[in-house]
């Protein structure tokens, strides 16, 4: 096994995209061995060799800076302040007798001149970058030479990069909620929209900055409010539901509409990878749904699977004893789902995605062995086709035998039932425990196949299935189920049946809009054989091409509208000090255009 090929899949489940899941359904037992290797570094005897072991370790540290609070390094932004604001579980009422919380937030006074040096009648500018369904310490490198850090310099602004409650360290005691450890229904329930967007307004109006004597606090300075994807969707509502302290707002990938089921996040990534890799991925989920889902409109429930041809494909990928066929489905998405990690700068970009299309295909763009060649002869009783045998070698090798190798079941590594004890039993919180809460109560977004047609019932049912690279069995009812056995309910708040999507769509959906309110989204003009881009993300965007026309807007300095072309998911968020791609900065200093023309306007009336 490759160490650069074990050491990204760590990585992209260490903070290189937002904390979107990268399968249809957690697999808890693979986290924790990712976090296990993680966390070992240069002692892990699981992964590597001596040599192998230094390079994982230093590796691992380049992901997560370190900060002011960590004791056992040297910080890696020396100029960075860690910050805390104190804020109530409750904005609204006192369903939790006053208890409170620590948000912790980061900034840097790089541009800030006090009054005495800046002109008559200057201002300030914040820019808040909102760390979304994530640690914050991840999003520091935005900090440092990212879009905040961009702008601020541009205008002489302060960047600020703010964590979001029941993420990272901005979390609640338990003990404040009464008897027991676990997080019940009961305890998460102040994990709401409601409640996030109002700890952003209060913060912006009680901010403080050690160093800085004057008063920047909203709505006597304008506050830039920025995020990306979830992050994006709540820079958005900021600017909605409070404009009178967000003076303009900046969402990218902004996730504006809530979806209960999303297919639509894999267009995209079929439409923006090399033309033979998309074909492969769709001819190898139809080869295997032959065997997984033979009546692929019934999705998991498939009475008329044949068991022993299922254990045989099964075992093509090390996985014969996972017990169930849709977990072994999942599991073997994985790959597919690093696609919205990729980025146009080598060292934040994930290369998971094209090292799995190497492997289906070949170099980009190869070409294809004739039919017959395209067998194995041996150890494939089934007639495997080689896409299928590609992937079955690439996930056993990159996946598979990594977790297993010291001992640990495959069950222990891909069962997703492990992901229903773990969040049952929970005494302790994490981003992906949290986020899995959002989602199954407001936000949906669950990752499902394409739905198929009853062939019997409506013989000639027409309707736009958009491509397929996930198996059948990956239908709305797997892939919700961690929402209805995963939480334990409490009294006072029990999982609703549905996520409640209207909670987020009635600010506007697709159609919001608003002036000194900018959208950024990145589209593949041309699959590229070699680079593929696209944002996984943009159906649930106002650049939506399912929902929004394609994003039919104009684009304005009041209302910027951007769409930048072959780029991924929130790609303008990162910068890069001594390169950047031309479309990047491009786009860069086109914000930084419009974001000046807001800021001429400040306390003009």
């Amino acid at each position: 096994m490759q160490l650069y090929t074990v050491l990204t899949l760590a990585l992209s489940l260490v903070g290189v995209s937002h904390g979107m899941q990268t399968t249809p359904r957690l697999m808890a037992g693979y986290e924790k061995f990712v976090q296990r290797a993680s966390q070992n570094g240069a002692q892990s005897k699981l992964l590597f060799n001596a040599s192998q072991q230094a390079v994982f370790s230093s590796l691992i540290a380049s992901q997560k800076p370190a900060t002011a609070d960590d004791d056992d390094a040297a910080p890696t932004y020396p100029d960075i302040v860690l910050g805390n604001v104190t804020q109530p579980i409750d904005h609204f009422g006192d369903g939790v007798n006053g208890a409170k919380f620590q948000q912790r937030y980061w900034y840097h006074l790089r541009y800030y001149k006090p009054p005495s040096q800046r002109s008559a009648n200057s201002t300030v500018p914040i820019f808040i970058l909102d760390s979304g369904e994530s640690d914050g310490t991840p999003r520091l490198p935005y900090l440092d030479h990212g879009i905040i850090d961009i702008l601020a310099n541009a205008t002489g602004g302060i960047p600020v990069v703010l964590e979001h409650r029941y993420y990272g360290a901005s979390l609640p005691n338990r003990t404040d909620f009464g008897p027991g450890e676990t997080w019940t229904t009961d305890e998460l329930r102040w994990l709401n929209n409601k409640q996030a967007l109002e700890d952003s307004a209060q913060f912006v109006k009680k901010m403080k900055f050690d160093g800085v004597d004057e008063d920047l606090t909203a709505p006597k300075t304008p506050v830039i409010y920025y995020g990306g994807s979830y992050a994006g969707a709540r820079a958005a509502h900021m600017r909605v539901v409070y404009p009178d302290l967000i003076y303009g707002s900046i969402a990218s990938s902004g996730v504006v509409a809530a979806i209960e089921e999303f297919p639509y996040l894999y267009f995209p990534t079929f439409a923006g990878a090399q033309v033979d890799c998309s074909q492969a991925m769709a001819s190898g989920v139809e080869w295997m749904d032959k065997i997984l889902a033979p009546e692929p409109h019934k999705g998991r429930h498939q009475p008329k699977r044949d068991a022993a041809k299922t254990k045989q494909l099964q075992a093509l990928f090390g996985l014969e004893d996972l017990a169930d066929p849709t977990d072994f489905a999942n599991t073997v998405s994985y790959p597919i789902g690093s696609y919205q990690s990729l980025n146009w700068d080598p060292s934040v970009s994930t290369p998971i995605f094209p090292a799995f299309c190497t492997a289906l295909v070949g170099h980009p763009s190869g070409s294809v062995d004739p039919a017959p060649q395209r067998r194995a002869q041996s150890n494939n009783t089934l007639d495997a086709p080689q896409v299928v045998l590609n992937w079955a070698a690439y996930v056993k090798e990159t996946v598979v035998d990594p977790c297993t190798q010291d001992g640990t079941s495959v069950e222990e590594c891909f069962s997703t039932q492990a992901t229903v004890d773990q969040y049952k039993n929970a005494t302790a919180l994490d981003d992906g425990f949290s986020w899995t809460f959002q989602f199954c109560t407001t936000w949906g977004y669950f990752q499902t196949a394409p739905r198929t047609p009853d062939p019997a019932a409506v013989p000639f049912d027409f309707t736009v299935s958009g491509p397929k690279v996930l198996s059948a069995l990956l239908d709305l009812d797997y892939v919700s189920e961690i929402c209805h056995k995963g939480f334990t309910e409490g009294k006072h708040f029990k999982m609703p049946k549905h996520p409640n999507t209207t909670e987020v769509n009635r600010l506007g959906a697709f159609s919001i809009e608003m002036d000194r309110l900018a959208f950024i989204n990145g589209q593949s003009l041309m699959a590229s054989d070699t680079n593929p881009q696209d944002d996984p993300w943009r159906p649930a965007t106002v650049h939506s091409e399912q929902f929004a026309y394609g994003g039919a807007r104009q684009d304005s300095l009041l209302r910027p509208f951007k769409l930048i072309p072959n780029c991924w998911h929130h790609c303008d968020e990162n910068g890069n000090k001594t390169f950047e791609a031309p479309r990047i900065a491009k786009v860069h200093a086109e914000t930084v255009d419009f974001v000046k023309s807001w800021l001429g306007g400040f306390g003009v009336k």
